[in-house]
């Protein structure tokens, strides 16, 4: 989106080109690598030890010697999910 604006086409050479932007294509069915929320981190323990009593399926570090801290990792869409209902996010469509 940021490269310079084409005005002829690159393949036929004619100068009604104009870019199409598309969707990526993405499968937000599962996540292969852990997700780390940091939009939703956690400065102190009491606030930790609160959401992991509402997402208790969802990892957080409790150590603060750990860089991550307070950050919920989600390893799926299932855990993001519970991890932002807990924080007080509501998914809509």
């Amino acid at each position: 989106m940021a490269d310079k604006h084409l005005t002829v086409c690159p393949i036929c050479k004619t100068k009604t080109y104009r870019r199409i932007p598309s969707v990526p294509s993405t499968n937000l069915r599962g996540y292969h690598t852990p997700i780390d929320m940091y939009s939703i981190a956690m400065d102190d323990d009491a606030a930790i030890k609160e959401f992991i009593g509402k997402c208790p399926d969802v990892e957080v570090a409790t150590d603060k010697a750990d860089p991550m801290y307070g950050v919920p990792v989600a390893r799926n869409r299932r855990d993001k999910l519970q991890a932002l209902k807990g924080a007080g996010f509501v998914e809509t469509n």
